[in-house]
């Protein structure tokens, strides 16, 4: 019988394998920034054209420009919350005092940060409930729109340099999603703001205020669902473990598969296999076995960090 091994950064290297490229890591993590800088940028630059009273000769508030200037700002706190997963969930932080890492202190931070989002939307919500019927004095049209267009460009080449790379990352589709989101905020302001400056129907700014009022709600209260989800342990389902079990009865002298268990601890994926060998089996083979059964599962979740015990007994 073998005893249960975490798989822990001094296992891998005995063991010859690593769950993921560090090249391939180092260019994810990279495209994760660009983006991070790109949304932060966005954002301050939408919120400072926003909030200023002239601008460039003319009246330059704009509560659309601010609320869409949240909206950036939420795409890169949850980026931010991608590349703190990345980093803190590499091996390096998997250790015998922390078997599972410590990336929970990444849930703990973004949970506050998304619930500051939340108030600030809810806020702005509120005026542009409160001053739905109320009409406005000047709105920016030329600026607002001009930030706006340059916004959705800025998204739009974003997402085509993403999708360029090639890599195949469930963090990158969903910084696209994210960005198609901020894209569609952008117009909304755009829209808004063509139809207050040339027909001068004031509600449309309110409606475009109220429109991405909700976007932003949205976003905060997923942030908030993702930090409660990484701070909580949750099982990953059963269509994880059927899907294990059959990936493990592909290597050659697993007899059964008693039972194999998974569960999310913050960012890692934590897996429980319990299997049968051959009684007859020296102490090599069953060890040569327990290492298949780790590559096994390791070459199949590639993209996803985790850790990982393995008994085996006599059938």
């Amino acid at each position: 019988m073998i005893d249960e091994n975490i798989l822990t950064q001094r296992t891998l290297s005995e063991y010859g394998f690593v769950h993921s490229s560090e090249n391939l890591n180092l260019d994810i993590k990279n495209l994760c920034w660009k983006a991070f800088w790109v949304n932060l940028g966005l954002a301050v630059f939408k919120i400072l054209i926003g909030s200023l009273k002239i601008t460039a000769g003319t009246m330059g508030y704009s509560q659309l420009l601010i609320i869409d200037g949240l909206c950036s700002a939420a795409n890169a706190i949850i980026i931010s919350m991608i590349l703190f997963g990345i980093y803190m969930s590499r091996p390096l932080t998997i250790n015998e005092s922390y078997p599972y890492g410590k990336g929970k202190a990444q849930y703990i931070s973004s949970l506050l940060v998304g619930a500051l989002l939340a108030v600030s939307a809810a806020f702005i919500l509120a005026i542009a409930i409160k001053t739905f019927l109320i009409p406005m004095n000047l709105e920016p049209v030329g600026i607002g729109m001009s930030v706006g267009l340059i916004s959705i460009s800025s998204n739009i080449l974003l997402i085509r340099y993403i999708q360029q790379s090639g890599i195949p990352n469930k963090d990158l589709d969903l910084i696209i999603r994210f960005q198609k989101i901020n894209i569609l905020a952008s117009f909304i302001v755009c829209n808004s703001l063509l139809f207050t400056g040339l027909l001068g129907w004031f509600f449309m700014e309110r409606i475009g205020s109220l429109s991405i009022s909700f976007i932003v709600v949205a976003l905060s209260f997923r942030i908030i669902k993702q930090s409660l989800d990484g701070i909580m342990d949750r099982s990953s389902g059963k269509e994880l473990e059927s899907f294990l079990t059959e990936k493990i009865y592909q290597v050659d002298g697993v007899q059964n598969v008693d039972c194999v268990r998974t569960r999310y601890a913050g960012q890692n994926l934590c897996i429980d296999v319990r299997l049968a060998v051959n009684a007859e089996n020296t102490i090599r083979q069953t060890d040569s076995i327990d290492r298949e059964v780790r590559k096994k599962i390791s070459k199949d979740l590639s993209q996803t960090n985790h850790v990982m015990t393995v008994d085996c007994f006599p059938a």
